[in-house]
Parts: structure tokens; C-alpha cells; sequence
């Protein structure tokens, strides 16, 4: 039986597009027919009739880590050629996820991410909080933060290091936001609702990311391995989490460390600029 943590999950969930039942541009026979051809396995024969979403979750779950690596580096490979057939140019977080997924499934079981591994082993110790923009007014309080978060690492406390690292990059960079609310707002990638820029009080973590990384503000390793920390208030409530079945693993809490240390690295460099 294959192993996929939540935030892989969420990540194959978002490329394939599977809200509603769907994946990707299948229809019913046809996704028969792929999975077929990629494990020799009939998804409507031997599981229950259901959504082609729900039958693949079920071969995420139910079938041997090599079976399901390989079906997802296949649909991986139809999602791009579909994009170059239709002549669309995927969104940078699309092909960051594209990238990610394809590096993690193309690696032996039982071994990290080549790109997890790199990320892992940055040096981004040598953080100067006094050197952050002057917009940011919370300098002391991340500095407890950090030291916290260290301590959650050692005890082995993966779910409080995901809760400081999220809440903390996400108060920052709203901060950062709120004062430079004109160049936020009009970047490209702003969440908008009908059309229209939505207030930067309603922005999630991960718009937050998106815009700071479309003004340059932070880098693509924060973009890339955002989703080990966007997630956060998703399991705030214990509920939510039971339901979901989410049990974070100290090694992503310390991609999640690495991302708010990143992203305080490049933070540090706005000499000029927002916030400045």
C-alpha cells in the first residue's frame, strides 16, 4: 500500500483537477484505459463503481507504492502534453507543482526528494532580524518565534512547528502587505472575486506567497515549498484534522522551518523597495 502524506495528496489533487469527481480530461473509458495501460489495472472491475477522483484516490491508497508512483508520473506527463497541445502556458505554481511531484515519484520508495534534500541542507542561518524592512514591527516577537520553533524540532512536535511557521510567515507578509497595499493589489496574480481584487484582510497565506513572489519580495525555494506550511489553519481545529487524517511528520515540519527562514532571508534583502 502506498504512503502519500496529505500535502502530496493535495498537491496531485490540485494539478489533476479532481474537484467534482473529474481527473484532468478523462472521460470514464478513457481514464479505464489509462490506468489500464499504466499498471495493467481496470479501475471499474476491481473497485467499487464511484467518481474517476474517488477510484484514484482508492489505487493511492490501496495499491504498492511502485504502481502508484508510476500511474502519477504518467498522468503528470498526459497533464503536460495536454497544456503544450492546447497552447496554454501553465501558471508558475502549476509547473512548480509539476516539477516537485515529478522529482518525488521519479525517486526510489524509501527515499527523500532530490529537491527536498537541497532545500533541507540551505544554510539560512544567518538570520539578521534587525535588518528587516521597517514596515515589519514584530521583530522580537519572531525572534521568540524562532527560538520556539527550534524547540518544537528537538521535542519532535511537528503540528506545533507548522502552526508557529505558518501563523508567523503569514503575519509577516500581511504585514508587509497592508503597507505596501498599492503594489500588492495590483500585481497580477491578486486573488480577485468577480473580477475585482479582494482586500488584503482576506487574503490566505498562499496569495500572500503568490503576490510576494510575483514582486520578487521572496524566492522561488519559499514558492516551491510553500504547501509544507500554507496548510496550516486547515487543522487548527481538531476536527478538521481528525477528519482529514492528517498526521504532519517531523520532516515536514522542518521543510516548513526552512521556508519561514528563507523567506525571512529575502526579506531581509528589501533595502529598497516594499516596506523599505
Amino acid at each position: 500500500m502506498a504512503d502519500l502524506d496529505n500535502t502530496t495528496k493535495r498537491k496531485l489533487e490540485s494539478i489533476f483537477d479532481m474537484s467534482g469527481g473529474y481527473v484532468l480530461d478523462f472521460s470514464n473509458p478513457r481514464f479505464a484505459d489509462f490506468v489500464k495501460t499504466a499498471i495493467d489495472i481496470d479501475p471499474y472491475e476491481k473497485y467499487p463503481p464511484a467518481s474517476k477522483a474517488v477510484l484514484l484516490r482508492t489505487i493511492w491508497h490501496q495499491e504498492p507504492m511502485p504502481l502508484v508512483a508510476k500511474l502519477n508520473l504518467e498522468l503528470l506527463e498526459h497533464w503536460r502534453v495536454g497544456k503544450l497541445i492546447a497552447g496554454e502556458e501553465p501558471a508558475p505554481y502549476q509547473m512548480s507543482l509539476h516539477d516537485e511531484l515529478k522529482a518525488q515519484f521519479s525517486t526510489p520508495v524509501g527515499t527523500a526528494a532530490p529537491a527536498s534534500i537541497e532545500f533541507l541542507t540551505k544554510d539560512f542561518s544567518a538570520i539578521d532580524l534587525d535588518a528587516l524592512p521597517q514596515a515589519l514591527t514584530s521583530r522580537d516577537v519572531v525572534e521568540v518565534r524562532l527560538r520556539e520553533i527550534d524547540a518544537c524540532i528537538a521535542s519532535e512536535a511537528p503540528l506545533a512547528v507548522i502552526f508557529l511557521v505558518g501563523s508567523t510567515l503569514e503575519g509577516l507578509l500581511m504585514e508587509l502587505a497592508m503597507a505596501n497595499a498599492a503594489q500588492f493589489t495590483a500585481a497580477s496574480s491578486a486573488p480577485k472575486d468577480r473580477g475585482r481584487v479582494r482586500p488584503i484582510t482576506q487574503w490566505r497565506l498562499s496569495d500572500l506567497i503568490a503576490v510576494s513572489h510575483a514582486l520578487g519580495i521572496i524566492g522561488a525555494d519559499v514558492l516551491k515549498f510553500a504547501d509544507h506550511v500554507r496548510t496550516f489553519r486547515n487543522y487548527i481545529h481538531p476536527r478538521q484534522q481528525l477528519a482529514e487524517g492528517f498526521e504532519p511528520r517531523i520532516e515536514t515540519a522542518k521543510i516548513a522551518q526552512q521556508v519561514l527562514r528563507a523567506a525571512l532571508v529575502d526579506l531581509e534583502k528589501l533595502t529598497t523597495g516594499p516596506g523599505a
